[in-house]
């Protein structure tokens, strides 16, 4: 017998807010996607990209680190002091 693991959900998700979701994609066509993708707002500083399956684990480690080193700067983007960053 195969045991499936509970997932963990981003915060404010549920099950019901998955299953919707999965089920707003599944229902769209291949022009409906695409003319989601050409409305998406441009992401200053941001790019999207295909990466092999085989690689994401790598590519999110990497976004993970990033985005705490982000966490640890200041807004001119030098090194926050440790009161500071209690403080934010």
């Amino acid at each position: 017998m195969k045991t499936t693991a509970k997932q963990k959900l981003p915060r404010g998700w549920n099950e019901k807010k998955v299953q919707a979701v999965i089920e707003h994609y599944d229902r769209q066509t291949a022009e409906e996607a695409a003319a989601e993708i050409e409305s998406a707002p441009d992401a200053t500083g941001e790019t999207w990209i295909s990466v092999p399956i085989e690689l994401l684990p790598a590519v999110t480690r990497l976004i993970k680190r990033h985005q705490k080193d982000d966490v640890g700067r200041g807004r001119n983007g030098s090194k926050k002091s440790r009161a500071t960053r209690a403080r934010t």
